[in-house]
């Protein structure tokens, strides 16, 4: 049976031949499989395919830990929250420490950070230049929204980001600056890129973070932390929201007077969406059943207006949904 497989595959196989590290080839490889199509004619492609992977995460993960070496599986956990930001950084440079846990990272750490009324997955990871992890970080690294580059302020940090950037970029990650967009070409490996640097409790602090600023500050957000001190978070989750390109929309009842509404539990959405994807958020039929909303909040052109189901929503707008 033919596998049909489309041109995009096509370019990700010849990728693959070309590539020279065992990193790239686990990201092309990784890439082929999710672009597959979803037949019977490439169920015998996909099974090499996933051999092959094995293969080399077996490779990069070393030798095995033999029988009854089995565990469950750390780097897998599910997302959490408005969205995934992931701290990639070098040994001490206090990222353990941003989620309340003052201790050495072999295992991804989860915690989650509030931001307003909502809250963010932030994960801790060890450092992605630890051979022993990389095969199992990288998957982690591609499921997340948001990379955090988290440096030590007592440090070289204009270094430290340098050796972070040249690591994950090994692995075929474009880290996009505070104005870019991804693009089509394999979205999953474009990340929005903040840098984060921590331990400004400490001295000589300062000046480590203006050559950050210096170094850096043209193309990414740069932010100043102490993870000792709880200084700075609220500036992160806030630059964390802008580099998730999300909203909050807030559904009301009918029932309830405007008056008496309290904003919480907002529905968080891609920005650009509309009040049908807001209704199937809410609930999976209320998208198909919708008739129409009253909106109140800055898309609207004036309060209580009634809109269709094509609508765009912006930040903080309220709807009332009618089924």
């Amino acid at each position: 049976m033919p596998t049909n497989v489309p041109p995009q595959y096509r370019e990700a196989e010849e990728r693959f031949r070309q590539a020279e590290t065992v990193q790239v080839k686990i990201a092309t490889l990784q890439e082929m499989i999710s672009i597959m199509p979803k037949h019977k004619g490439t169920d015998h492609l996909k099974g090499q395919l996933r051999g092959r992977l094995s293969r080399l995460m077996a490779e990069l993960d070393g030798p095995s830990r033999g029988p009854g070496g089995g565990r469950t599986e750390p780097f897998s956990m599910p997302k959490e929250g408005a969205g995934r930001a992931t701290l990639v950084g070098p040994t001490n440079a206090g990222k353990s420490l941003l989620l309340g846990k003052a201790l050495t990272t072999q295992e991804p750490v989860n915690g989650m950070l509030p931001y307003k009324d909502i809250y963010i997955q932030l994960v801790d990871t060890p450092p992605i230049s630890n051979p022993r992890v990389q095969g199992q970080l990288y998957g982690l690294l591609r499921n997340t929204d948001v990379f955090v580059v988290t440096v030590d302020l007592t440090m070289d940090a204009v270094a430290q980001v340098r050796e972070v950037f040249s690591q994950l970029e090994q692995w075929d990650f474009r880290l996009l600056a505070s104005d870019e967009e991804p693009g089509q070409e394999s979205p999953w490996l474009a990340k929005p890129t903040i840098l984060l640097g921590n331990k400004a409790d400490v001295d000589g602090a300062l000046d480590q973070f203006q050559e950050l600023e210096r170094e850096f500050g043209s193309r990414y957000t740069v932010v100043m932390a102490s993870a000792e001190e709880g200084v700075g978070l609220d500036e992160l989750g806030h630059e964390i929201f802008e580099a998730l390109k999300v909203i909050r929309v807030y559904t009301k009842s009918p029932r309830q007077k405007l008056e008496e509404f309290e904003r919480r539990d907002p529905v968080v959405l891609a920005i650009g969406s509309t009040i049908a994807e807001a209704a199937e958020q809410v609930h999976k039929d209320f998208g198909r059943t919708l008739k129409y909303a009253v909106l109140w909040g800055q898309s609207g052109k004036f309060e209580a207006q009634r809109v269709g189901r094509g609508h765009e929503l912006t930040d903080e707008d309220i709807v009332e949904l009618h089924i």
